[in-house]
């Protein structure tokens, strides 16, 4: 006889950060033209929700190699606020969308980091047996005219 199966445990659902009520401000944010409700709205329920979901994104993607993380949560955190005349709750979830966006502008920072590291080389990581090869090794101009000083000279003295 085979042992039953456990049953699967769901985790505890905490405390959310993204819920309804910031939804429904996000879609009266979007509806709105007016700047006092529209500062109210970001304030109060949009702004705090956009940076924990920053910052939860940042630490669950191991986005936190990026150099100055701290700078790059804050311009996307302006970006999220850029977008969001553009969010359509008719086509998706809030929490979704904003999540999406974020994870693929991090990705993006990810990209253009990778490829700027491998088209700069820094100046700690030169080389520095090879600059020695490849300096010049003759005589400096200096060196050169008093040599040619010390030889007129030596021929006046012997003539």
């Amino acid at each position: 006889m085979m042992p039953m199966p456990k049953p699967r445990k769901r985790r505890a659902k905490g405390k959310q950060y993204f819920t309804k009520e910031h939804e429904n401000a996000i879609i009266k944010y979007v509806a709105s033209t007016d700047i006092r409700e529209r500062s109210y709205l970001y304030n109060e329920f949009i702004g705090p929700v956009f940076s924990e979901m920053v910052d939860k994104i940042v630490y669950t993607y191991k986005f936190t190699t990026l150099p100055n993380i701290a700078d790059l949560q804050n311009e996307c955190k302006v970006w999220l606020v850029t977008i969001l005349p553009k969010y359509n709750p008719e086509k998706a979830k809030a929490f979704s969308y904003f999540s999406v966006v974020t994870k693929n502008w991090f990705i993006h920072k990810v990209k253009k980091n990778k490829k700027r590291l491998e088209r700069e080389v820094s100046y700690d990581s030169v080389d520095y047996n090879v600059e020695r090869d490849l300096l010049d090794k003759g005589e400096s101009y200096q060196d050169k005219t008093m040599r040619k000083e010390l030889m007129a000279n030596l021929r006046n003295e012997m003539e």
